[in-house]
């Protein structure tokens, strides 16, 4: 058999495809702990694409049902100078959490956070709710991917002590977003403790 660069190409990228799966788990419906901070109950299983993200987050944990452009679910427990989302090169300088923030500068850091993927996210329909029995702030999203696609969302925030426990949901506008938002407020309501 004749080897060529082009077929160890297509098999070396072939591997490298099928070990990038080999690190997306399924979470399966029920309890699903997010660090030692909380847990939430899936009523069907999401897949766990949090070791697969590069450059990955300490303390955020990617999900989704549909594929990443479809739909994403991140839940995280966030330390004082922790990041909802890792810059993509060392230049862009990361949104950081600090812990005396304030409610409204909670909602501001996952708004700047979301801005360093998506294009104008804006936060409206701010409101109390709890996380895990702690006092938190619920609001809805919306943003648009660089290709224009209009994104929906739902975040709820809460400080556990000095750490930032956070779920955001995020979706297209069209179907995704309506397809899923019962559930994404029943994860949200089922938080508890850890």
């Amino acid at each position: 058999m004749n080897i060529t660069r082009r077929r160890l190409f297509a098999a070396a990228a072939g591997a490298a495809l099928l070990s990038g799966c080999a690190s997306i788990t399924l979470a399966e419906a029920g309890s699903y702990k997010v660090e030692r901070a909380f847990s939430v109950t899936f009523t069907r299983s999401w897949s766990d694409l949090t070791a697969a993200v590069v450059p990955r987050t300490p303390g955020v944990r990617n999900l989704t049902r549909d594929g990443r452009t479809l739909n994403d679910l991140y839940l995280g427990s966030i330390a004082p100078g922790g990041s909802l989302f890792r810059p993509a090169d060392r230049d862009t300088p990361a949104v950081t959490y600090r812990a005396d923030m304030s409610d409204t500068e909670l909602v501001e850091f996952v708004i700047d956070s979301l801005a360093t993927v998506y294009q104008e996210p804006q936060s409206t329909a701010l409101r109390p709710q709890t996380l895990a029995g702690d006092a938190g702030v619920r609001f809805d999203i919306s943003a648009r991917r660089e290709t224009g696609l209009n994104i929906s969302g739902a975040a709820l925030v809460a400080r556990q002590g000095d750490t930032l426990n956070l779920i955001v949901f995020l979706a297209p506008s069209e179907h995704y977003y309506g397809a899923y938002s019962a559930e994404i407020d029943a994860i949200m309501a089922s938080a508890t403790r850890a």
